[in-house]
């Protein structure tokens, strides 16, 4: 990218970066992240069917508020688990399930400990019936349902598929425009396999429940967007939930956007710090420089508190 006009973030999105997160008040790591997984919002207004043509049922989305009332409801818990040793609960369910530490399996850790915790503690109606249900078809596996919950409050089975994603925006800024770290996966492939093959699922057989008929189907889409800090033309799409918190990326191979950063504030991200960040970390920050013949590693910052990703672009060379 060639040098261009500078946008203070603040000017590109004025309402989307809250200064006091409900999670911040939380000293213990998971504890943040499991807050964060209940308080966040979700990305998307509504859920949008990409392919049309494919005969699925409806899927829906909670609310904005859903994600507030479940958080208000289990605030009382998370104080408990923040500052007594239930902590030592939370902290084992999550490292005894499978890979703990990538950032897909961390989320859905996290809302399984409050799915079974929550329900037991009587914040949610929420009964887990099953989790990671194996699809086969001719004895081959083709993937599986994240949870199956019983609501107790509708009487209805419900089938919810969680991802959480960490997305940088580019023109036009449609759904295939917000794109991961490594350019293989973007919104709208991701919404269109749960589209196409989990949510297509009618049935599912659990232990002890025989055969079970699937009555609501819900995507939970959380995660963290990234606008480009140069683009004087960025709009907030309209589909983005109003209060999905933006922040900005930066092109790695600009020198000129990278001068606008406070190197003084400037550290390099632990790989759990998408959920959360970890002020601890802080205090062991290293000086970080650059220069054209050593440009940065692509990842994500925090220049102080503000989470910022650094982006190298791949270069077309003639």
């Amino acid at each position: 990218m060639s040098e261009s006009t500078l946008l203070s973030p603040s000017l590109i999105t004025p309402d989307t970066i809250s200064s006091v997160d409900p999670w911040e008040r939380y000293q213990r790591p998971f504890v943040r992240d499991l807050a964060y997984a209940l308080a966040s919002p979700p990305v998307l207004n509504t859920w949008v069917d990409h392919q049309p043509l494919i005969n699925t049922p409806t899927v829906t989305m909670h609310s904005a508020e859903f994600w507030q009332q479940q958080f208000a409801s289990y605030q009382d818990r998370l104080a408990l688990l923040d500052t007594t040793k239930a902590y030592r609960d939370l902290t084992r369910f999550l490292m005894n399930r499978p890979s703990p530490y990538r950032l897909g399996f961390h989320f859905e850790g996290l809302l399984h400990f409050w799915l079974s915790d929550g329900f037991a503690q009587g914040c949610h109606p929420y009964e887990v019936l099953a989790y990671n249900v194996q699809l086969y078809r001719d004895k081959q596996t083709i993937g599986e349902l994240d949870y199956v919950l019983r609501n107790h409050d509708t009487g209805e089975v419900e089938h919810w598929e969680l991802a959480i994603k960490f997305f940088l925006g580019s023109a036009p800024y449609n759904y295939a425009d917000w794109v991961g770290m490594n350019s293989r996966d973007n919104l709208e492939r991701k919404m269109t396999h749960m589209q196409s093959k989990q949510f297509r699922t009618v049935r599912v057989d659990i232990d002890d429940h025989d055969s079970v008929k699937i009555d609501k189907r819900i995507a939970v889409i959380k995660g963290r967007f990234f606008y480009p800090y140069t683009d004087p033309s960025f709009t907030r799409p309209s589909w983005l939930a109003p209060n999905l918190p933006l922040h900005a990326w930066y092109n790695g191979n600009d020198l000129a956007q990278l001068a606008t950063i406070d190197m003084s504030q400037l550290r390099r991200a632990h790989y759990v710090e998408w959920f959360t960040k970890r002020s601890f970390y802080d205090k062991h920050r290293h000086i970080i420089e650059w220069s054209e013949d050593s440009p940065p590693e692509s990842g994500l910052y925090f220049e102080g508190d503000r989470p910022l990703v650094i982006y190298r672009p791949k270069v077309l060379v003639d």
